[in-house]
């Protein structure tokens, strides 16, 4: 299974590749920031509202990563089947 995601991965469309590249680069850069809330919460303040804002930025980054995945996966797919 994991040699046919990998197959898949390899014969993507470059525009496709790039977009999911680029994507994934951007939920990187949001978890970052969302790691930089949780360690100013453990350094400096111990404050609640730091710590939740951390942990939902670290899950919006998820996600995004997750739909920049799956996206590229499906907009692939949808455009052999066209071809």
């Amino acid at each position: 299974m994991l040699d046919t995601l990998i197959n898949v991965y390899k014969n993507f469309d470059v525009k496709i590749k790039k977009l999911m590249i680029n994507g994934l680069y951007f939920s990187l850069t949001v978890s970052i920031i969302g790691a930089l809330f949780l360690t100013y919460y453990i350094s400096v303040s111990h404050s609640n509202f730091i710590y939740y804002i951390g942990l939902e930025i670290v899950h919006l980054s998820l996600s995004f990563a997750a739909s920049f995945l799956v996206s590229a996966f499906a907009i692939d797919k949808i455009k052999k089947d066209l071809a």
